[in-house]
């Protein structure tokens, strides 16, 4: 019996350490302001200060996404935006800044496995 606690100790770590998800603080955008189309800066100051997509970020993020764009996650610090695989998952964070939990794929592509506001 000694020997199984341990043993079920490195069985867990070692579990744990494969796990391949990331971490990320960001904001929840849409393609349109976060490349540029619409915006000039990559937010959605430019677009809210003329009211053309919306008085607030939220706003701007959901009327972008309505005309053909998708969510993303912009990770401002590092300079990078994020696909996102599960978009209804993302719709209910629009414009507010969170921390995602889950895996970058090889198509580029995260796949959120939590998401809460920060």
């Amino acid at each position: 019996m000694p020997l199984l606690k341990p043993l079920l100790v490195l069985f867990l770590f070692s579990f744990a350490a494969a796990d391949p998800s990331i971490v990320i603080d960001g904001e929840i955008s849409d393609t349109q302001c976060a490349f540029d189309v619409h915006s000039t800066d990559g937010s959605h100051t430019a677009m809210t200060k003329t009211n053309v997509m919306g008085r607030t970020a939220e706003e701007c993020t959901r009327t972008c996404v309505r005309n053909g764009g998708q969510y993303v996650l912009v990770d401002a610090v590092n300079k990078k935006v994020y696909r996102l695989a599960e978009q209804g998952r993302a719709a209910k964070f629009a414009a507010k800044q969170v921390r995602v939990r889950g895996i970058y794929d090889t198509n580029k592509v995260f796949s959120i496995t939590s998401i809460e506001v920060r």
